[in-house]
C-alpha cells in the first residue's frame, strides 16, 4: 500500500523546551497547568493569552506575571531538531509525491514560533496548529479534520503519523492511521524506512554492499570466519559472488582457517559437508562414497554423529536432519531410518523447544526440516513428517525470538503453506537502516555455549523470507479430493431427487 502523507507532532519530536528555571511557579504546579481545562481550551483558540492568564492565575494563585515569564523562558529555550528535520527533508527527495504535514498543540497566540520554524525548515506542506482550527490532540476531531483535508478521509493505512505522546498515538489509530510513537531518532529513522522503503531491495543492498565480507560475529565480539554460514547465504541467494567460503578436497570443515574457542585441531563435521554437497554441483560418485562413510559415523542407536571423527560421539537432532537431507535427496531414505524416526520422535513430542546442542533455537530444527521436506519423497516417510511438522510450524507463530529465528519461522510456514502475518509483520520493523537484519542467533559452541551470530545469514533469511511465496502445493491433492466429494455428493443427492420424483 502505497503510503501518500506524512503527519508528525512537533513537541519533542521536531523541537523541544527545556524546563524553565528561576521561575515562581514550582513544577508541579506548572505541569498541572498544562494538562488542565483552562491550557487545553486556549490550546484550541477559545482565548486569548491574556485571558488564558488571568484564569491560571485565579484558579492556580499564582502571579499573572510568573506565568508571562514562564511562557517566555520556554519560548526562548525551543531548539529544532536538525537531524530530525534533515530526514524529513531526505524522505521528500526520495518519495516524490509524498505529502509531509505538520499537526501540533499550540495556541494562536504562540503559533508565530510554529511559523517561524516552517520559514527555517520548509519541509511541511501544511501545518495544523490547534489554535487555529479549534481542535487539539488527542480529540478525535482534529484527526478527522486533518483527513479530510489532505483527501485521505476513510483511507486507512495511507498516512503515517509520529508522535511523542501514546495519547495522540491511540486516537491517530482509531482512524486507521499508521503510528510511530517516537522515543528517538534512531528508532524513528528505521521505522520510517522500513515503512516507506522496499524491504527486499534494501535487503538486497545490503548483501551486496558487503559481498563477501560477512563473517559471523561470536557474542563475545570476535569475529568468526565459517563455512557454514557461507553456504546457507549461498543456498538463499543463488549468488556466488556474495560469498567466500573453503571448500574441503573431500568433507567439510565447519571453520575457514583455524579453529577460534575449540580444540586446535578441528575435526571436518557431517553438517556443513551435508549442507555443501545439497547445494553445490559435486561428482555423485564422491556424493555417494561420503555417504558411505557417514553411514558408519552412527552411535549404537543408529544415529549419526556430528563429527568425521568417532572419538568425538556428539549427537545433535538437527544435525541429523541435514543429513538426513543429503541422503534422501539422493533417495537413500532406506539407509537413514534409525535416525529419521529419532528425529520425529522429537518432533512429535516438542523435545526441540529448549534447542539443541549446536542450535538454540527451537526454530532452527523446525525449518531445517522443511528444507528435508522439500526433498523427502518417499511418500510413506513424507505422510508421518509432512502433517506433524505444519502443527508443529503452526505452534510457533507470535512466539519470541531474534530476527534470525523470525525469519527462518516465516520462511518454514511459507514453505509449508502457512501464513503467518504477525511474525511477517515483526520480522519487516526489525530491518535496521543499513537495510540488513541484526545478527541474531543462528548456532552456538557445543562446549561452552557461546552464541553465534551471522548479519549476512540472517539478512538472507529475511529476504528470502519476505519475497518468497506462500506454497500451497501440498494442499492440491487434498482440494481435488475435496471437490470430487462435493461433486459426488451432489450426483448422489440429484440421483436420490430424480428416484424420489420417479
Amino acid at each position: 500500500m502505497q503510503i501518500k502523507a506524512l503527519i508528525f507532532g512537533l513537541g519533542n519530536v521536531l523541537c523541544f523546551w527545556s524546563p524553565p528555571s528561576n521561575i515562581n511557579i514550582p513544577p508541579n504546579i506548572l505541569k498541572c497547568i498544562m494538562s488542565s481545562d483552562i491550557w487545553f481550551d486556549y490550546e484550541r483558540g477559545k482565548y486569548t493569552r491574556e485571558e488564558c492568564y488571568a484564569k491560571i492565575a485565579e484558579r492556580f494563585t499564582i502571579k499573572v506575571d510568573d506565568m508571562a515569564s514562564t511562557m517566555t523562558q520556554a519560548r526562548q529555550s525551543l531548539r529544532i531538531d536538525g537531524d530530525m528535520m534533515s530526514l524529513i527533508k531526505q524522505i521528500k527527495q526520495e518519495h516524490k509525491g509524498l505529502k509531509v504535514h505538520g499537526m501540533t498543540n499550540t495556541p494562536s497566540g504562540e503559533e508565530e514560533i510554529i511559523h517561524a520554524i516552517a520559514r527555517e525548515w520548509p519541509v511541511f506542506d501544511h501545518t495544523y496548529i490547534s489554535g487555529t482550527v479549534g481542535m487539539r490532540k488527542p480529540d478525535t476531531c482534529f484527526y478527522k479534520y486533518v483527513l479530510e483535508d489532505i483527501g485521505l478521509s476513510g483511507q486507512e493505512g495511507m498516512a503515517i503519523f509520529v508522535d511523542d505522546s501514546p495519547e495522540n498515538i491511540l486516537s491517530a489509530r482509531s482512524f486507521g492511521i499508521r503510528s510511530i510513537l517516537f522515543t528517538g531518532y534512531e528508532q524513528v529513522h528505521r521505522q520510517l524506512l522500513n515503512i516507506l522503503g522496499d524491504p527486499i531491495e534494501r535487503g538486497y543492498d545490503f548483501l551486496t554492499a558487503n559481498a563477501k565480507n560477512m563473517y559471523s560475529l561470536i557474542e563475545t565480539g570476535e569475529v568468526i570466519r565459517d563455512n557454514f554460514a557461507q553456504l546457507l547465504i549461498l543456498e538463499l541467494t543463488d549468488n556466488m559472488d556474495l560469498v567466500d567460503f573453503q571448500p574441503g578436497e573431500r568433507a567439510w570443515n565447519y571453520f575457514i582457517g583455524k579453529p577460534v574457542h575449540t580444540t586446535e585441531s578441528f575435526p571436518n563435521d557431517l553438517d556443513t559437508t551435508s549442507i555443501a554437497l545439497s547445494i553445490l554441483p559435486k561428482n555423485n560418485s564422491l556424493i555417494h562414497s561420503i555417504m558411505d562413510e557417514t553411514l558408519t559415523l552412527t552411535n549404537p542407536d543408529g544415529i549419526f554423529l556430528t563429527y568425521f571423527d568417532p572419538s568425538r560421539p556428539r549427537i545433535d537432532p538437527v544435525v541429523c536432519v541435514n543429513i538426513l537431507t543429503l541422503f534422501c535427496k539422493h533417495n537413500r531414505h532406506h539407509q537413514v531410518l534409525p535416525t529419521f524416526h529419532w528425529v520425529l520422535s522429537i518432533l512429535r513430542h516438542r523435545a526441540y523447544l529448549d534447542g539443541t546442542r549446536y542450535y538454540p533455537s527451537p526454530d532452527a530444527f523446525l525449518y531445517f526440516l522443511t528444507r528435508l521436506v522439500s526433498v523427502l519423497n518417499n511418500k510413506a516417510l513424507r505422510s508421518e513428517l509432512l502433517p506433524l511438522l505444519k502443527m508443529r510450524v503452526n505452534e510457533r507463530i507470535g512466539a519470541v525470538g531474534d530476527a534470525t529465528s523470525l525469519a527462518i519461522r516465516v520462511h518454514a510456514c511459507k514453505s509449508l503453506g502457512i501464513g503467518n502475518e504477525r511474525d511477517m509483520e515483526a520480522l519487516k520493523k526489525a530491518q535496521l537502516v543499513d537495510g540488513g537484519w541484526p545478527a541474531g542467533c543462528i548456532y552456538q559452541f557445543g562446549s561452552s555455549g557461546l552464541k553465534i551470530g551471522n548479519r549476512g545469514l540472517s539478512t538472507a533469511f529475511a529476504v528470502r523470507a519476505i519475497q518468497t511465496p506462500v506454497d500451497n502445493s501440498d494442499d492440491v491433492g487434498w482440494r481435488t479430493i475435496l471437490i470430487f466429494l462435493v461433486l459426488g455428493l451432489g450426483v448422489m443427492w440429484f440421483c436420490h431427487g430424480l428416484g424420489y420424483l420417479c
